[in-house]
């Protein structure tokens, strides 16, 4: 059963250009609806008129559900926001590609007024989680919804890494990185890097070598419950390990990163016509071009 909804919270760039008028409208329905409205505080300066505002961090104390609106970046950072909250997530596309928001902007209104009434369903997507250790002591700690990636530092040179699953050496190799994704984070990265796609709800994880010098280390998927080691031996300038792009940790020689699975989830507000295939369809062109009249082939 649905969780009722007294109060929403919005996160966003307020550089987009169609951020006033989406915030217009979700003051509207909620207005309409008697919820109650609160926007995080880098908001405050294209907020209609009397709408709330909290910084990021204590507002998710205080609603029921979180609307990101902008593209994947904006939704990546609400979900870091999130943390362990377990405070729904639903995503309205402001930009071009979007793959993670499920909502136009142009449906605000009607997707709003579906989530509110109780129309629509909870989609838990798995998050990374990685531990850094230097000399036997944990120094860092990061987590994702999409990926982990530990690539190079400001000089574009290798990386002298070994891979290790469940205590067991893979190889030590040369190479610009390594990428931990999520099923979720599949369609990113990992894709660009020649990993493969995996549907959301698989119990996985994804391990993408970024462009190695070794022809047998390929891209793997394990057992959500695989334990992924990866030891920097060499890193030059040093290596940064960066979750989803937007938070960074500087890496030094004979640091031992430690990935898995994290403990808890991210819930995404999903409708009765979302569908895995269809997104992926539609925003990554899957199968090319189609002819008029093959639509629905």
């Amino acid at each position: 059963m649905n969780r009722s909804i007294a109060a929403i919270g919005v996160f966003g760039n307020p550089q987009k250009s169609r951020m006033p008028s989406a915030l217009a409208t979700i003051a509207a329905v909620c207005e309409r609806t008697g919820t109650r409205l609160v926007a995080d505080a880098e908001l405050a300066a294209v907020l209609p008129t009397g709408v709330a505002t909290l910084p990021a961090e204590e507002l998710v104390d205080r609603v029921d559900l979180v609307v990101a609106l902008g593209g994947d970046g904006t939704m990546l950072r609400a979900a870091r926001v999130l943390g362990l909250s377990g405070v729904p997530l639903l995503g309205v596309n402001l930009g071009s590609l979007g793959y993670l928001t499920d909502v136009p902007v142009e449906e605000l209104d009607t997707a709003l007024a579906s989530v509110l009434a109780g129309g629509y369903h909870l989609d838990q997507r798995s998050r990374v989680y990685c531990s850094v250790w230097r000399d036997g002591r944990r120094i860092a700690q990061a987590s994702a919804l999409n990926d982990l990636v530990v690539n190079m530092g400001p000089l574009p040179r290798a990386l002298d890494m070994e891979l290790r699953l469940d205590e067991d050496s893979l190889g030590r190799f040369l190479g610009d990185g390594v990428i931990i994704a999520t099923p979720t984070g599949s369609t990113a990265y990992n894709l660009s890097a020649g990993g493969p796609i995996c549907h959301s709800a698989v119990p996985c994880l994804l391990v993408a070598p970024i462009c190695p010098h070794a022809l047998g280390m390929r891209p793997l998927v394990v057992s959500k419950d695989t334990k992924i080691e990866l030891v920097l031996h060499e890193t030059g300038e040093g290596a940064v390990l960066t979750a989803d792009g937007q938070k960074t940790n500087v890496l030094q020689d004979g640091d031992r990163l430690v990935f898995r699975e994290a403990n808890r989830e991210v819930s995404l507000v999903k409708f009765p016509q979302s569908n895995f295939y269809r997104v992926m369809r539609h925003k990554l062109d899957w199968g090319g071009t189609r002819r008029a009249g093959q639509e629905g082939a």
